[in-house]
């Protein structure tokens, strides 16, 4: 039992640590993205929005309204996701930030004159970085720690304490039941087996002294009667 909850524990801590090297690793590159080169030397923090939906790159000094500000936002959805056991929100931040990428990276296809060649020369490394942020952020959210059959409770001193008496009882030549102890309890009385176990038999017991005399002295008096009556 101890050695069950030990292994399961330490497998939930292997997908937690896992969890979190991507979670971070994810939300890192959006935001290390963000203030770099998306294309034509244009920084994530200087693209207005417009540049999501238009194939015409304007720029904007005030970051809340570039496309670092969404990369940014999904990366602290990402960190904050980590409270989250079941992943779904990790794998929602990584959808977002593909889905971001995406839409950019068609504004530049139609800027390139729809040639595949010249419009991913022209993407940079601000655009990969997102790119790669959210297929990493979508990996992350598969890796869940919520256990389904029950919940692992920690190993402690006191858990260990606990379980060794009883383990060591129960393979203790001591704790095993005597059978002898049920057969002396159990057995029956000698006498009622022995008449159990013996036929039933007519036992001949020859007549007593005072028995004879009464039946002589009775056979006398019913004698003389008979001589009487004749």
């Amino acid at each position: 039992m101890v050695q069950e909850m030990r292994s399961g524990h330490a497998r939930l801590a292997g997908r937690i640590q896992t969890r979190l090297a991507f979670t971070l690793i994810g939300a890192a590159a959006l935001v290390v993205g963000a203030f770099l080169d998306w294309t034509r030397s244009l920084a994530g923090n200087k693209l207005t929005l417009r540049s999501l939906v238009q194939n015409d790159f304007y720029t904007r000094s005030n970051m809340l309204h570039t496309v670092a500000a969404i990369s940014v936002l999904i990366a602290i959805v990402a960190v904050l996701s980590l409270l989250d056991p079941s992943g779904w929100l990790t794998r929602l931040a990584g959808l977002a930030g593909l889905v971001l990428f995406v839409m950019f990276a068609i504004q530049v296809y139609r800027h390139d004159g729809q040639n595949f060649r010249p419009a991913v020369d022209a993407l940079q490394p601000g655009a990969w970085l997102q790119l790669g942020g959210g297929v990493v952020l979508l990996a992350g959210g598969l890796v869940r720690y919520r256990r389904r059959r029950g919940r692992v409770a920690p190993v402690t001193d006191d858990t260990v304490a606990k379980e060794a008496p009883e383990s060591a009882s129960a393979t203790s030549p001591t704790a095993v039941k005597s059978p002898d102890a049920d057969v002396e309890r159990a057995a029956p009385d000698p006498d009622s087996e022995r008449e159990r176990l013996e036929p039933e038999t007519t036992v001949f017991r020859p007549p007593a002294p005072s028995e004879i005399s009464v039946g002589a002295k009775g056979g006398d008096g019913r004698g003389s009667e008979e001589s009487g009556g004749a």
